[in-house]
């Protein structure tokens, strides 16, 4: 009697490919599902699209994505500062990423914000006269300082006198005012009257000079001493708080209390004559 022969398997799939076909689909449906439970923030994408033809565009007017106009009249924007941008100093902080001669800083606090500018960037060397590379440089800052609603105040530093004026350096033995308080106070103005002419408000603006005693850096060195040389951009945030409650004062009637700021008592309920005084003449 003749052997039957055993049933051959059949020649489909093995039997792992199904478990890691099913893990697969459950991995898919799993993704799909978070993909349709998220929420993409169409104007945030939007930004971030106009911030990239900005840069990266060709021609002086850009595409402007957030125009709510018709797609035959696109709206057109000019390169510059996103109109989200913070209302201080803060942008002027990436161009120190851009600088490979390191002639521009920037430090900041809880309340103020300097951004310095070396001499060499601003003006004609051995001068206090803005360069085309300094105005250049200003008005490339320009749209940023200009959304500012804090006080901004513009600091000169110098050198020692025996770099500001090489050629005519003299020792001075007479306790005569320093000439590098001119240098500075110079360099300040020049700074001003270019940021006025292009229609920052001069009420928010003030000016300090310095001379060679704010030193950043070793005045024992050539690049220590070079980087000296600069105008400081300086915004305090606590100042528009004390210029607002003086303010506040003009319109309110003559009785009010002490006012403290920067840890200093203001009493602002004196007599109108002091003690002991009669108030006549004598």
């Amino acid at each position: 009697m003749a052997r039957k022969k055993k049933a051959q398997p059949g020649a489909g799939d093995p039997p792992w490919l199904i478990t890691f076909s099913d893990l697969m689909t459950l991995l898919l449906t799993f993704f799909v599902l978070l993909l349709s439970m998220s929420v993409i923030d169409e104007r945030a994408k939007l930004i971030v699209l106009g911030s990239v033809t900005r840069t990266f565009g060709a021609g002086k007017d850009l595409f402007n994505p957030l125009a709510k106009t018709t797609p035959h009249i696109p709206s057109r924007i000019e390169p510059g500062a996103m109109e989200d941008a913070p209302n201080d100093l803060a942008p002027l902080r990436d161009m120190i990423f851009d600088d490979v001669d390191r002639d521009l800083a920037f430090k900041e606090n809880k309340y103020v914000q300097i951004f310095s500018i070396n001499d060499d960037v601003l003006f004609e060397p051995g001068g206090y006269t803005l360069s085309e590379q300094g105005m250049a440089k200003l008005d490339r800052i320009l749209p940023y300082l200009q959304r500012i609603k804090y006080p901004l105040l513009i600091a000169g530093h110098a050198s020692v006198p025996r770099d500001e004026t090489p050629a005519g350096y003299t020792v001075r033995l007479d306790p005569g005012m320093d000439n590098t308080w001119f240098i500075s106070f110079r360099r300040a103005l020049a700074v001003y009257r270019h940021l006025a002419s292009r229609g920052i408000n001069p009420e928010r603006l003030s000016l300090e000079a310095f001379g060679q005693f704010r030193p950043l850096h070793s005045n024992n060195t050539p690049e220590g001493r070079r980087k000296n040389r600069r105008v400081d951009l300086v915004l305090d945030k606590r100042n528009l708080e004390w210029i607002e409650k003086v303010e506040e004062l003009r319109e309110e009637e003559p009785t009010v209390k002490d006012i403290y700021f920067k840890g200093f008592k203001f009493d602002l309920n004196m007599p109108d004559t002091p003690p002991g005084a009669s108030g006549r003449r004598p």
